[in-house]
Formats: C-alpha cells, sequence, structure tokens
C-alpha cells in the first residue's frame, strides 16, 4: 500500500447513536465514565509527545461542564506530571458534572491555575487564552444538538482567534459526528484525540477540514463490548495505546 492517507477498509466509524450505545453497554457493562476519563487524559501525553509539543509552551486547557470536559481535566494532571508544567485552565461553567469535579478537585490539591470564564473578566479570559502556545479545547463532545449556544459560541470564537496550536478532544467542538457540518460556530483543530472508535465525522470532507491530524485512543473497552453494537470493530490497539488514524487497522 505504502500511501499514508489510507485507512484500511476494515476500519469501523461509528455515527453518533452508535457512540452513544457503546458508551451505554460499556457503562452498563460495569466501566464507569471516570475510570475512561482517566485513560483519555492520560493518552494526551502522547499526543503531545507525537507532535512534539515542546515542554516550555504555554498550555490552556478549555473545559465544558460534561465529559469531554473531564477529559481535559484528566489531561491537566497527566501532562504535568509528565513535564508541561506551563499549563492552566478556563472552565465554561463552575458548574461542572461529578465525574469532571473529581479531576477538577485533583488539580486545585496540584494548584494548578483554574479559571471560570465570566463575562465580567472576558478580557482577561481572552487574553489568557489566546496568549497560549497550545489549547486543548474541551469543550462539546458528540451529544451537541444544533449549534452551539451561549458562552461555547463565545470559547469557541476566542480560540479561533488565537495563533495556538489546537488539539481537540474527540471531535472539534461544534461539528457533527455523524456528518461533520458545522451547523454554527466550530473548532478548526490542528490534531484531534478521538477515543474508542473514529466517528463517521472523520470519513467526510467537512470533518477532515476541521480535525487535522487524527488520533485514536484505547479508553479500555473490551472488545464485547463493541461487538454489541458492531461485531468486530474495536481498532486494533494492540501496539499502543494511541494509534495515529491513517494507520489504523480494524481488528
Amino acid at each position: 500500500m505504502g500511501i499514508m492517507g489510507l485507512v484500511n477498509a476494515k476500519t469501523m466509524h461509528y455515527t453518533t447513536k452508535e457512540i452513544e450505545e457503546l458508551d451505554r453497554v460499556a457503562v452498563a457493562g460495569g466501566l464507569e465514565i471516570r475510570q475512561m476519563m482517566e485513560l483519555a487524559g492520560f493518552h494526551m501525553v502522547s499526543v503531545f509527545e507525537k507532535e512534539k509539543i515542546s515542554k516550555k509552551d504555554a498550555v490552556v486547557v478549555v473545559c465544558g461542564k460534561g465529559n469531554k470536559g473531564g477529559d481535559g481535566l484528566s489531561a491537566v494532571r497527566h501532562l504535568f506530571n509528565h513535564g508541561w508544567k506551563n499549563i492552566s485552565v478556563v472552565l465554561a461553567d463552575e458548574n461542572i458534572k461529578p465525574d469532571p469535579a473529581h479531576h477538577c478537585a485533583l488539580l486545585t490539591k496540584m494548584n494548578i491555575p483554574i479559571s471560570v470564564y465570566k463575562e465580567q473578566e472576558k478580557e482577561k479570559m481572552q487574553k489568557k487564552i489566546t496568549g497560549a502556545d497550545v489549547i486543548i479545547d474541551s469543550l462539546i463532545g458528540y451529544h451537541l444538538l444544533g449549534a452551539p449556544r451561549g458562552v461555547f459560541v463565545t470559547l469557541i470564537e476566542v480560540i479561533q482567534k488565537s495563533k495556538a496550536r489546537v488539539i481537540s478532544y474527540d471531535l472539534p467542538s461544534g461539528a457533527d459526528a455523524t456528518t461533520g457540518e458545522c451547523t454554527g460556530v466550530c473548532v478548526h483543530a490542528d490534531a484531534t484525540l478521538t477515543l474508542a472508535v473514529p466517528k463517521k465525522l472523520f470519513e467526510t470532507e467537512a470533518g477532515k477540514a476541521l480535525s487535522g491530524t487524527v488520533y485514536v485512543a484505547d479508553i479500555g473497552i473490551p472488545a464485547l463490548f463493541y461487538d454489541a453494537v458492531i461485531p468486530d470493530s474495536r481498532p486494533d490497539f494492540s501496539n499502543e495505546g494511541v494509534v495515529e488514524y491513517t494507520q489504523l487497522n480494524a481488528r
């Protein structure tokens, strides 16, 4: 073959509904969201290494209040532990869900700088984000219905104004996980760390334009749970926990 841009024909791509079902089956089968979030955070270290991001770079992680935000909060701890000390967090909302809050509490104990985006401090917050060398987009996951709203629109627009390198968790915030379409505003990522399985958007021209270099991460879901959704669809993570999408082979 020899062409890096080709994905093995067997590689499965999940729609939004199929991703939701995989998550449901995994949790019903005994995996906790917090466990999967931990691995999602750990694998960002590999992406930083593959992308050759300097440990001197200023990294800002912009987080939503759900599971995608939790992935970013988990990543902060692992990145800090591996030498990226110039790292901070901007939360879209202080009312985050319990699993992300678990990871946020650990960061507080580590004295990691954490800010909550507030309109009255918007200039300070926007300067913090646009001044970064690297931004991790942990705002909106695959559950998005329609266009982003409220503070998420503002934060996506601020990310887009930045000259920083942008790495998105799972998919670029604002994009549809199935079609790759951008209904309102979307993050345009330089790289994307997608979790568990490639999403349909990575097959679309719109999705490719938004996602940059795509990596697929193993978050601990065993094959039997994948098989309950689509038989033989677990990606081949046998060599390492993070695989570049263009090199991915399905089992």
